[in-house]
């Protein structure tokens, strides 16, 4: 028995699955508000993802099959059910894992440090008279990077810094409020831009085939409402949207675009996919459905590349 027969077993056992005289309704096990519609006569079909992309039975289309025969309308196709899937182990390779995690914080700061001292410092703004000394900005932008990686607080944080000034990557002992105040600096975004598709550089004869998603980041900031239905003011954390492609077989990041939480999905593949392509040579690009439009295939197709993305959602889903 495989993972898509057990989880058939459980759909016609526990949910309430109906036909209406031409398909059968089966509920989503992540969404029972979400039912999918399944024609096993005169051919096979379910509008659910699964099907879409593989054109074999499903857990739906096997679900709808045991009700059939439970009903006595046919016999369904024969399941195993001797033994369960088995999970695949992999073993740990512990030297190699014990190694990798005691130093990683060490091979961070170096490879971070070799990435920043290519960043151009600024011109000076103090005219003539010079002003008061500024923080160089790869000494800065490390300080802010590196902050973040450690997820510590800035005090927390400032132990590390003295380290790092000792072993040679920055130029002076720096303030660790100092994260604060150029993560602030507008300027800074597009060199952060810059770092990320230079750090992706390395594994350009490595990365061929990529995905494209969206998450979002929490901030610290709480966005308050009343809720006139329940009478009651509710609050909730505001948040940023964070639009990404990466390499499938290393995850490296090769394009990021940071917007507000209501920025679409689909306006921001071509110039994440062009952004890629000038640098990678792009053989596959997959997404999910939030991605799909005519357009945006079309300009993965001009890359070389092959889309795989699920179909267009056809009218068959009901709602209950």
């Amino acid at each position: 028995m495989d993972l898509r027969e057990l989880k058939a077993l459980e759909i016609a056992a526990r949910a309430k699955i109906t036909y209406d005289g031409k398909a059968w309704a089966v509920p989503s096990q992540s969404s029972p508000s979400t039912s999918y519609r399944v024609l096993l006569t005169p051919s096979v079909s379910c509008t659910c993802e699964d099907f879409q992309l593989t054109n074999k039975p499903c857990k739906h289309v096997m679900a709808a099959r045991l009700v059939r025969e439970r009903d006595g309308i046919e016999e369904a196709p024969a399941i195993d059910t001797s033994a369960g899937p088995k999970k695949p182990t992999y073993k740990q390779v512990w030297p190699a894992y014990n190694a990798a995690q005691t130093h990683e914080k060490d091979h961070f700061q170096d490879l971070l440090a070799d990435l920043c001292a290519a960043i151009p410092e600024p011109p000076p703004k103090g005219g003539k008279k010079g002003g008061r000394p500024t923080v160089p900005m790869r000494d800065a932008l490390f300080t802010c990077i590196f902050k973040v990686y450690s997820t510590f607080s800035a005090r927390r944080f400032a132990s590390d810094l003295r380290e790092s000034h000792k072993r040679g990557h920055l130029a002076d002992e720096l303030s660790c409020d100092i994260a604060w105040k150029y993560l602030r600096k507008e300027e800074v975004t597009p060199i952060l831009h810059e770092l990320i598709v230079r750090s992706s550089l390395p594994l350009r004869s490595v990365e061929l085939d990529f995905a494209i998603d969206s998450s979002g980041f929490s901030t610290n900031k709480f966005t308050r409402w009343f809720d006139e239905k329940y009478g009651v003011t509710r609050a909730k954390a505001d948040w940023v949207k964070v639009h990404l492609v990466c390499g499938v077989k290393t995850n490296v990041v090769t394009a990021v675009v940071i917007g507000d939480k209501n920025l679409g999905d689909c306006p921001q593949l071509p110039s994440l996919t062009n952004a890629t392509a000038q640098n990678f040579t792009i053989r596959e690009m997959s997404g999910d459905k939030a991605y799909l439009s005519a357009d945006n295939l079309t300009l993965i197709e001009l890359h070389g590349a092959t889309p795989y993305y699920p179909g267009p959602k056809e009218d068959h889903e009901v709602k209950s």
